[in-house]
């Protein structure tokens, strides 16, 4: 279901984006009368399991899951025999520095967090001292619970180096432990001039902002030195150190997945190019300017994903011949 899933939404993406238009066929504009919808709307899953390829599609989908899953049981293996070998003592230390790497991530951004607070209390007790009312300010810091794990986060998207979908989700995760948390004390406002307020919540903004691309900066760096001494590491155990295995094998695997993914893609185009020509057919013949995949408000469409999937299962049965 999510390998369908994916592919509904990588071709839901060209459709749209596409969109099908389509300007009404025939000579005789005027004989479309007012009931006519201008407007078709079909369903785009039902199009693409409709689609004589969407077998083999799903089929591919399939193999590249069970090379995923072999890649990883392979990765599990290589991993039990290191560590019956002497040289396991390289990964160990390994991990040791990088939980000293995050240590100092974490020192290093509390030293930033705590800088750009007090630029952010400077100008807030320069613009509160032109009114008469003065509030207490305070900020909101990062807890250490808080500041562990963005450091957490920070080590894996930069030295252990996720990839797809875990590294967008880490980002993500970053960015909105940054923004929600960095700088959201309280600072009363009561009164102040609209510029005011402001330039207050601006350089809130900013101070989060700076705050993220500083932590950025420093795990690169922190990666930079933590690659240093694994270099140095390996030339103490040798060119035929186990450890240097994991190099190869993940550029053999990545060549493999990377081949696997790329016929799925050309397989995905030529799906879509046979559906939006079979699509552009229905349009024609019944007048229609456009067609959606999904309803819009206020717009009457004539559903027509009976008339495309027909074409398209006719399509394939004349191939077959």
């Amino acid at each position: 279901m999510r390998r369908n899933s994916r592919l509904i939404k990588v071709l839901a993406m060209i459709f749209v984006g596409v969109g099908l238009t389509l300007a009404g066929c025939g000579t005789k504009k005027a004989e479309q009368t007012a009931l006519h919808p201008v407007y078709g709307v079909a369903d785009l899953e039902t199009l693409v399991k409709s689609h004589p390829k969407y077998s083999e599609y799903f089929r591919l989908e399939t193999e590249y899951s069970h090379l995923v899953e072999k890649y990883k049981n392979e990765q599990q293996r290589i991993i039990r025999v290191a560590s019956q070998q002497s040289k396991i003592r390289a990964s160990v230390q390994d991990q040791s520095d990088r939980l000293a790497a995050e240590n100092e991530l974490k020192i290093r951004v509390k030293t930033k967090e705590d800088e750009l607070n007090r630029k952010i209390q400077d100008l807030y007790s320069e613009l509160s001292g032109k009114y008469k009312e003065k509030g207490v300010f305070s900020v909101d810091n990062l807890t250490a619970e808080e500041r562990a794990r963005m450091a957490n986060l920070q080590m894996k998207l930069t030295v252990l180096g996720v990839r797809g979908d875990e590294k967008e989700q880490i980002k993500k995760e970053l960015h909105e432990l940054l923004s929600s948390r960095a700088f959201q004390g309280g600072y009363p406002m009561n009164g102040w001039l609209p510029e005011d307020v402001e330039k207050m919540n601006s350089a809130r903004e900013k101070g989060s902002a700076e705050l993220e691309k500083y932590a950025d900066k420093q795990a690169a760096e922190i990666k930079a030195d933590l690659d240093k001494k694994r270099a140095e590491t390996m030339k103490t155990i040798g060119a035929e150190g186990i450890l240097a295995a994991p190099e190869e094998f993940n550029a053999e695997w990545k060549d493999i997945m990377e081949a696997k993914q790329k016929e799925i893609a050309a397989l995905k185009e030529k799906m879509m190019e046979d559906i939006r020509r079979e699509a552009g057919r229905v349009a024609s013949e019944k007048h229609l300017t456009m067609i959606f995949t999904q309803y819009r408000a206020n717009i009457s469409a004539e559903d027509v994903t009976g008339d495309i999937a027909g074409k398209i299962i006719a399509m394939g049965k004349q191939e077959d011949k």
